[in-house]
């Protein structure tokens, strides 16, 4: 009877897995990535410090998850843009769990919300945080923006906690 060990090696799975292993480290190198791949990489390797999960307790379904993106940083407080349909049953004042990407938590309060527009605001008061003075507010790009344009999405798709690096997503402007 022959052993887990000498099936593998004699079937030659050993040597197709190692030349998988190999192909997967070679796509590692930029050189290799298509160069829509190489880009939304560089987009979020930028960004990436100022993409947070959120979690909000809503009353009527389980908890509401999504991404945040910090937009404004001050030495007192945070500003945090995302998706107006994640605070739908808002109240002024609503708790949001704020993670970001180095793990740590924080928690939001929303302070406004447009349903129409889908976009929320939420604050988060750093003078006990300190450490929060070092996320990055990101930088709007002002430039007119065209049907067919590349576009790259950063987030952290239904909120995924567990996982410290932020998805990219590429595309085109539709």
């Amino acid at each position: 009877m022959r052993g887990y060990h000498d099936v593998w090696n004699n079937s030659g799975l050993v040597t197709s897995v190692a030349s998988i292993l190999k192909q997967l480290l070679l796509i590692m190198n930029y050189d290799q990535l298509p160069p829509e791949s190489i880009h939304a990489k560089r987009i979020e390797e930028e960004h990436a410090m100022s993409v947070v999960r959120l979690c909000i307790a809503r009353t009527k379904k389980n908890k509401g998850r999504g991404t945040g993106f910090i937009v404004v940083n001050t030495a007192n407080k945070l500003v945090v843009m995302t998706c107006g349909h994640l605070l739908n049953e808002w109240v002024r004042g609503t708790k949001v769990g704020v993670t970001f990407h180095d793990m740590r938590d924080a928690s939001a309060k929303a302070v406004w919300v447009n349903t129409e527009k889908e976009v929320a605001l939420l604050l988060i008061d750093t003078p006990s945080n300190p450490e929060f003075s070092t996320y990055p507010a990101i930088n709007f790009s002002y430039d007119d923006i065209r049907v067919g344009d590349f576009l790259v999405t950063l987030g952290h798709p239904h909120g995924m906690r567990g996982y410290h690096d932020v998805w990219n997503n590429f595309g085109l402007v539709t």
